[in-house]
């Protein structure tokens, strides 16, 4: 069962995740696949240096900055689980984590450019 509630914080912080990585990394971000493949690539490059800390802080930011982007650009909305967790709803059958995909990113070096490129194929089906 799924919970609708308040997300602008989420949109926040994705916000700040736009102005923040734009000004220091000198790249013009926005909700693009474009933009989430810069992403992907950024994590690659500073994977090694991170410690739980700041994987920990990274997920809440980026994977709100990720599932704002998968509602600009597949639709769905901000819920919480039951859980209490935030995931992407599309309809009652499909749903995505975005912080569960960034931290498998983090964790993995899971293609996360080739995710949301397909998201669509990849949405979890929730079983009633």
């Amino acid at each position: 069962m799924y919970t609708v509630a308040e997300s602008t914080e989420l949109q926040a912080d994705a916000e700040l995740v736009i102005e923040v990585l734009s000004e220091k990394e000198d790249v013009l971000l926005d909700y693009s696949v474009d933009s989430i493949s810069w992403l992907d690539h950024y994590i690659d490059a500073h994977r090694a240096k991170l410690d739980d800390g700041d994987k920990s802080v990274l997920r809440e930011k980026l994977g709100a900055f990720l599932g704002e982007s998968i509602r600009h650009n597949y639709g769905g909305r901000w819920v919480k689980d039951s859980d209490d967790t935030w995931m992407i709803v599309f309809d009652e059958a499909r749903q995505a984590s975005p912080f569960d995909l960034i931290g498998e990113h983090l964790d993995h070096h899971t293609a996360l450019s080739d995710v949301f490129e397909h998201l669509p194929d990849h949405c979890q089906m929730r079983q009633n």
